[in-house]
Parts: C-alpha cells; structure tokens; sequence
C-alpha cells in the first residue's frame, strides 16, 4: 500500500509541486511511480514491477528501471528550486535483476547545480535492500521556471 510522500525540509511550494507532478503525469502512472519522500537535493520513488514491465527474460525491463532513475534524479534537482532541466546523458549500471512483485526505491542525490548543468546520481533497491542498479545524469538546466 502506497503512503503519502514525507517532506524532509523543502519548500512548502515545491513539495506540493512535486507531488502534483507525480500524481498528473500520465508515464508516471502508467509505471506505478510514487514520490515517497523528498529533502533539499534528495528525492526517493518506489514502484511495484508489475507483469507489463517485464522484458522476455522474465525481469523488468531496463527501461522502466531508468525511467524510474531519470524522474528521481530530476525530482532531486526540483528540490532545490523550479527549474527546467531536460536530459543530456546518463550512465547506468544494471547489478541485479527486479522480478514482478519486487518493489524498487530509487534514491537521488544532487551532486552539482550549475548555471547550465546539474548532475544527479542515484541507486536502486529492492524491498530486501539488494542493491539493482546505479545511475548518473547530467541534465541541461535550462533556467529557474518564471524567469
């Protein structure tokens, strides 16, 4: 059972943004993506694989799995203000395979923000704290939103 995401000490506003994001972005729910709790530069997501994300061995497919990286990575950089960021290279390492059933947390972290890039990086759990895979991305930040 999905719980409702913990703010552990950002902006009001940009918690709730966050939030909205996760719950009206269509991919997001077609994932089963679920923001579980976000602080300054660190955001956490969890999904369930389900039958419909596995690949022809069996596993989830690496693409959700990034999928579910590239959101968290780029919530954490929405933690620290609004900005508009769009992807410009990632790099991910696969470790273990995720089963349908397993639930994965990906936790981000923010290592740089910059005038016009920002690196996150993260790593993938499943719900026996297996370590499944690790991700780092760099995006274009394209501005703070309003400005």
């Amino acid at each position: 059972m999905k719980s409702d995401p913990i703010n552990k000490g950002i902006d009001e506003k940009l918690f709730k943004k966050g939030i909205a994001i996760n719950k009206n972005t269509p991919y997001h729910r077609l994932l089963g993506m679920n923001l579980s709790m976000v602080d300054k530069g660190i955001a956490e997501l969890t999904a369930v694989v389900r039958e419909e994300h596995e690949n022809p061995a069996g596993n989830a497919h690496g693409g959700m799995i990034f999928s579910l990286f590239d959101t968290a990575l780029g919530m954490a950089i929405g933690t620290l203000g609004s900005y508009k960021i769009t992807s410009l290279d990632a790099d991910i390492n696969f470790i273990a395979p995720a089963k349908p059933g397993d639930t994965i947390k990906v936790t981000a972290k923010v290592v740089h923000l910059g005038k016009s890039t920002a690196v996150a990086e993260g790593q993938a759990y499943n719900q026996d704290g297996k370590l499944l895979a690790v991700c780092r991305e760099t995006f274009f930040n394209l501005g703070s939103i309003g400005k």
